[in-house]
């Protein structure tokens, strides 16, 4: 069967080119400039199929450069072409070798459409989502963004706090609860607080209490007093004129309102989400798996789309990217390498969280944990990796059989919950001394040296 390549090299803001390359990674005519117009793609169809028979093969090569990869990807999988993305280290790493001294667009689409010569190993066929598979993978993505800036602007929160009014972070709570954002958002400046007084700052804070703080008692006016306390420490430790409160009061606010902001595109986001979730997953299997909850299950299916693009368990381990790299020189392996950069670092945090809660429940993972921290010398992050491969192979096993997770011991019978815990907690419960042993900390260096 005759075979084409086509390395198309997709431009953001000026025209995608495209070289056509034969069997031996020659250049078949003159280099094609296009753009997303229905003529121009039309126009490079016809090219590329120009002195083909009707049963050859073409496969077309291009980088996932932003979302440009997308509406060609559609058009060109519709005329029958066999798509594939490749990694942009893999292209860089050719081209260095095959054109070392000079990058141009016409270069980098003769790499890409060279790429399958050197090997076709990895080079599988792009998988391209139905346009809710891709919704949820984008919604999902969409809130972890949220969940990171939401994360960044507390760490913003906390560092002016640390800065301008050390005594307060003591007086608030670690955590930014309704009421600790409503004190912050209005008396963030301690001259304030002491004008106010504590009866009116009592006061405030019941009106502001949620969740388990009690609106009765004496809660509010413990806090009260903490605060004023906070508040005294802070003009002793800087005076009137070192720090202009006023200002930094307002900086306090636009922080808090990014953080309503973000939480609230949250809650609306949640409500698609879970809407999507249904649809593509109605049985609900995933959250069956321990470790796997109301939010970690639309994630993950956002992220894989379907246990079909996979095939085979191996390969669904290889996408995910949780391995670490392999080095083996003059007949020796090197092990306790980095965990590969490949894979969506998305998927990666989802599927350690997922890890780190299934171990302390399914007796199996737990057994794998053990070994990988007691009997291997592994610590915390190696041993986790560990056990979200085998969930891994649990997930595809779920979403291809469309049944739901049993939990079993390890001789194979379904147990209860409390009874997978109590097997792990007789069992396979890491000892402290052994954590201890494997975190590397400044003080355990320093008494070695």
């Amino acid at each position: 069967m005759t075979t084409r390549t086509v390395g198309i090299d997709l431009g953001v803001r000026g025209p995608h080119v495209a070289s056509i390359v034969d069997e031996r990674a020659r250049l078949v005519g003159p280099p094609i400039r296009f753009r997303l117009t229905r003529a121009d793609l039309e126009r490079l169809v016809g090219r590329i199929r120009l002195g083909l028979p009707q049963d050859a093969k073409v496969t077309v090569v291009m980088e996932p450069t932003g979302m440009a990869w997308f509406p060609v990807t559609q058009w060109l999988i519709r005329c029958g072409f066999s798509v594939i993305r490749v990694k942009g280290q893999r292209v860089k790493a050719l081209r260095r070798y095959l054109s070392e001294h000079a990058k141009s667009d016409v270069i980098d689409s003769h790499v890409l459409g060279s790429i399958p010569a050197f090997g076709r190993k990895g080079l599988d066929g792009l998988f391209l989502p139905s346009a809710r598979q891709q919704a949820l993978n984008r919604l999902t993505r969409q809130r972890f963004r949220y969940q990171t800036q939401i994360a960044a602007t507390k760490t913003r929160l906390l560092d002016l706090i640390r800065w301008a009014q050390p005594a307060l972070e003591q007086a608030l709570f670690k955590s930014m609860t309704t009421v600790s954002l409503a004190v912050l958002k209005r008396y963030f400046n301690p001259f304030r607080v002491q004008r106010v007084g504590a009866k009116r700052l009592a006061s405030f804070i019941r009106k502001n209490v949620a969740g388990t703080h009690p609106v009765q008692g004496e809660f509010a006016d413990q806090l009260a007093e903490r605060l004023i306390e906070a508040a005294r420490a802070t003009i002793d430790l800087y005076g009137r004129d070192t720090v202009d409160f006023d200002r930094l009061q307002l900086e306090v606010r636009q922080e808090i309102a990014l953080l309503e902001f973000h939480r609230g595109q949250i809650r609306k986001l949640d409500q698609e989400i879970e809407s999507l979730y249904a649809e593509l997953h109605p049985d609900d299997n995933l959250r069956t798996i321990p470790g796997i909850g109301e939010l970690l299950g639309p994630s993950l299916l956002g992220g894989l789309h379907s246990w079909r693009r996979f095939g085979g368990q191996r390969r669904l381990r290889g996408y995910c990217g949780l391995f670490p790299r392999r080095k083996e020189s003059g007949g020796v392996e090197h092990p306790a390498q980095r965990i590969t950069k490949g894979g969506s670092n998305r998927l990666k945090r989802d599927l350690t969280i997922a890890a780190d809660a299934a171990r302390k429940v399914d007796p199996s993972l737990a057994r794998v944990y053990y070994s990988m921290m007691v009997d291997k010398g592994k610590h915390h992050r190696q041993a986790i990796c560990a056990v979200a491969t085998r969930l891994l192979n649990r997930i595809h096993a779920v979403l291809k059989e469309g049944r739901p997770y049993i939990l079993r011991d390890l001789d194979g019978n379904p147990i209860s919950i409390a009874e997978a815990k109590a097997i792990i907690e007789e069992r396979f419960q890491v000892p402290e001394s052994v954590r201890l042993s494997r975190r590397r900390s400044v003080v355990s260096l320093a008494a070695t040296t």
